[in-house]
């Protein structure tokens, strides 16, 4: 349904307190194992400038009418080449239904396995490595996805091979 407003100072007023739409993105927590994971895939960014080399989880945005896990088999198919085997989402303790990532930007996350050991940055990446919860604090992370490496670090028992569901 389309909208026409007025052009005038009220109409103006009124478009200027309303929320922008909400986009969301969906990244995987990529993992050796489902059941019991003792390392997970980092992704450094190639682009923007501004966040190159900086680590991230790797995803996409979910285009309209679009499911989100079909979002997510599609991003990791497209950025990595890889089969997604999705098993269950990265909540946060907070009382959130995605992680912020900026104003108008949420992202929703899901651990994930596939069956290729070798993966390729593709385009959108540098590199990726695999990584332990040891190793994962070591890294420049993308400071929105910094509280999703915790939860994760605290959901695979601080690299005690064994996930842990709050």
């Amino acid at each position: 349904m389309c909208q026409i407003v007025e052009n005038s100072e009220a109409a103006k007023g009124a478009q200027a307190t309303q929320p922008k739409a909400t986009q969301l993105v969906v990244g995987a927590v990529v993992v050796d194992d489902l059941r019991q994971p003792t390392r997970f895939l980092a992704a450094q960014r190639a682009y923007p400038a501004q966040l190159r080399g900086q680590w991230e989880f790797p995803g996409g945005k979910v285009e309209p009418g679009e499911l989100p896990q079909a979002a997510l088999a599609r991003e990791l198919r497209e950025e990595l080449n890889i089969v997604a085997n999705i098993g269950m989402e990265v909540m946060s303790d907070t009382p959130l239904s995605a992680w912020p990532l900026k104003p108008g930007l949420q992202m929703r996350v899901w651990l994930v396995s596939t069956d290729r050991p070798e993966i390729s940055p593709g385009t959108s990446h540098m590199q990726v490595k695999w990584v332990t919860p040891v190793q994962a604090l070591d890294l420049n992370w993308l400071p929105p996805d910094l509280p999703i490496v915790r939860q994760i670090i605290k959901l695979m028992g601080a690299g005690q091979g064994k996930c842990v569901q709050s």
